[in-house]
């Protein structure tokens, strides 16, 4: 029994450790874009370093098979950031890309085991599909982030 207990405790701490690590690093992520863009930065560029810091976060749990942090509600915003001028020209289309990669989202956050890696592979697929349309710059990046292909 004091093993079990033990194991909850450690357990909630890591939790609480790791959500503290995204928050800390999504906002590392905010500040230095001023830096990566001396013009200033769209709602969504900036929402989708966040989205691409969490994903890296996910990505070391689950190489560690240790928890992965709580999902962020921030990212409900995909939908409605405004897009840097001209990237988007068809918001049905793009929002289409954006409800599947909240639903890739939310898989990876209610699956677990050998389920997590895979709906996480499919969300970093549907990051691929979408910047295939629309912003092919960080395409190299984002297969950077595959479990599958370190």
């Amino acid at each position: 029994m004091k093993h079990l207990i033990f194991a909850f405790v450690a357990g909630c701490l890591v939790l609480a450790c790791s959500k503290e690590k995204v928050e800390q690093e999504v906002g590392e992520a905010r500040q230095n874009s001023s830096q990566l863009n001396p013009n200033g930065d769209s709602e969504l560029a900036l929402l989708m370093r966040s989205m691409t810091t969490y994903m890296e976060v996910i990505k070391d749990s689950l190489q560690k098979e240790a928890p992965i942090p709580e999902c962020p509600t921030e990212f409900e915003a995909l939908m409605v950031a405004k897009e840097t001028e001209g990237m988007i020209k068809d918001r049905n289309h793009f929002n289409a890309y954006a409800d599947q990669w909240l639903s890739d989202l939310n898989q990876v956050c209610t699956s677990s085991g050998s389920n997590r890696v895979k709906a996480y592979e499919r969300l970093r697929s549907s990051c691929l599909n979408c910047h295939q349309s629309y912003c092919q710059g960080p395409i190299p990046k984002i297969q950077r982030l595959s479990i599958q292909n370190p």
